[in-house]
């Protein structure tokens, strides 16, 4: 019987929907902690844990807007505010806005079509909404199982919106994935998770991510799953296994441990019998053009290490294909000298850098494996008959409040950070 997968990477889904790949400017949302004393200030306006403090007795007093976690944020300037006069209806309208596009919130009331729709249009280039909008057209697609290959993350946050926007395929247990650079290694630059993850904590986020979604991982790192009545074998290899050696160096390696691992699953009758052998990894195990006629780009701080020792022994015990990530590049070859095919897949929320619209890889694994490359529509997002269902009040307010706002905090400027 054959096996469909649909083969997405890159998601960078966020606290907020910050990426550090889809601006110039980075956002960087604040880590002061708010005033605590409340004799001096007082409430103005609430909701859902966001609270506007004003300094009291002070008509000119500073007004200071507070996330649920205590942390402080700008309050929108009047030409980022709509010209709106009132600072307290500005900061409101923000609040409500990240609010509405907050991993944990979406996660907790996922929008119907026409609250997404909405969420899309005021803020186009919001990675949580676009990996919403994107998982439409997956379900579209209507796949038997769901492949990541990495960067799931952002910056280690947002995990449980991942959950809930692929819960079909979770509860079948056809949910699978593997850690890229952004889920595990560290940046120098802050976003917009608070307080500042580390090398523990994040690894400690995959893990619980890999638990809860039922895969098994060895020490080393991998893991692997028989599926008997689809021929096939599927193996996650952790590409950040060696850990990082700098802050600006996100090069990856599988190590000679989790090779030696491999090696020893490659001799085992399940995999040795298996139709299709398929191994996921973040990092490139070739370098990558951007589109005809361009230039691989740059691999400083980028590369996987110890491609050439691993292509090895993809070839020595049969690997029939290897998916990847990574670069954002939406690619498939088969490189001189090996007898795998590759399918690198490019960011399922920030696009692909030949300048083509997020787009997935659809495979389907039978007697042969045949490949169509499935683009996320700009416009899928269809509106609802009924009234769309909210992701709680504030998802129903926004539409009033951040109608005419274009989030200048997610400015549609594309940068081409190599991180």
């Amino acid at each position: 019987m054959a096996l469909v997968i649909a083969h997405v990477s890159d998601l960078h889904v966020s606290e907020f929907g910050d990426t550090f790949h889809d601006r110039l400017r980075v956002v960087k949302r604040s880590a002061n902690v708010a005033p605590v004393d409340s004799g001096k200030f007082e409430v103005v306006w609430e909701e859902a844990g966001w609270r506007v403090l004003h300094e009291r007795g002070k008509s000119r007093a500073k007004i200071t807007l507070v996330d649920p976690q205590g942390y402080t944020h700008p309050i929108p300037s009047l030409k980022e505010g709509g010209q709106v006069l009132d600072p307290v209806e500005r900061a409101a309208a923000k609040a409500c806005r990240l609010e509405a596009r907050r991993a944990s919130t979406l996660a907790a009331h996922l929008p119907s079509a026409g609250a997404l729709k909405h969420l899309y249009e005021v803020t186009p280039r919001n990675s949580n909404v676009r990996l919403l909008r994107a998982v439409a057209a997956i379900e579209e697609a209507d796949p038997d199982a769901v492949v990541i290959t990495g960067d799931i993350t952002d910056d280690g946050v947002g995990w449980e919106l991942i959950e809930a926007a692929f819960d079909r395929w979770k509860k079948r247990g056809m949910l699978f994935a593997i850690p890229g650079n952004h889920d595990l290694y560290l940046f120098p630059l802050r976003g917009s998770g608070r307080p500042r993850p580390t090398h523990a904590s994040k690894r400690d986020a995959w893990r619980g991510f890999a638990e809860r979604i039922g895969l098994s991982l060895d020490g080393t790192g991998g893991w692997w799953r028989v599926l008997p009545d689809k021929d096939t074998v599927l193996v996650g290899l952790d590409s950040c296994a060696r850990p990082q050696r700098r802050f600006f160096r996100h090069n990856g390696a599988i190590g000679p441990e989790q090779l030696a691992w491999l090696r020893e699953i490659g001799r085992k009758p399940e995999f040795k019998n298996a139709r299709n052998r398929l191994v996921m990894l973040h990092h490139h195990v070739v370098p990558l053009p951007h589109g005809v006629g361009r230039r691989p780009p740059s691999e400083i701080g980028m590369r996987l290490d110890d491609a050439k020792s691993a292509a090895e022994v993809f070839d020595e015990v049969g690997i029939t294909a290897v998916l990847h990530g990574h670069r954002h590049v939406s690619e498939q070859r088969q490189p001189a000298g090996t007898n795998f095919t590759i399918f690198a897949s490019p960011s399922l929320t920030l696009g692909c850098r030949s300048g083509n619209d997020p787009s997935f890889w659809r495979i389907e694994l039978g007697e042969r494996m045949h490949a169509a490359r499935v683009r996320v529509p700009a416009f899928g997002i269809q509106q609802d008959e009924d009234p769309p269902s909210s992701a709680g009040a504030l998802i129903d307010t926004v539409a009033e409040l951040a109608s005419s706002e274009d989030d200048s905090e997610s400015a549609e400027q594309d940068g081409d950070v190599e991180i």
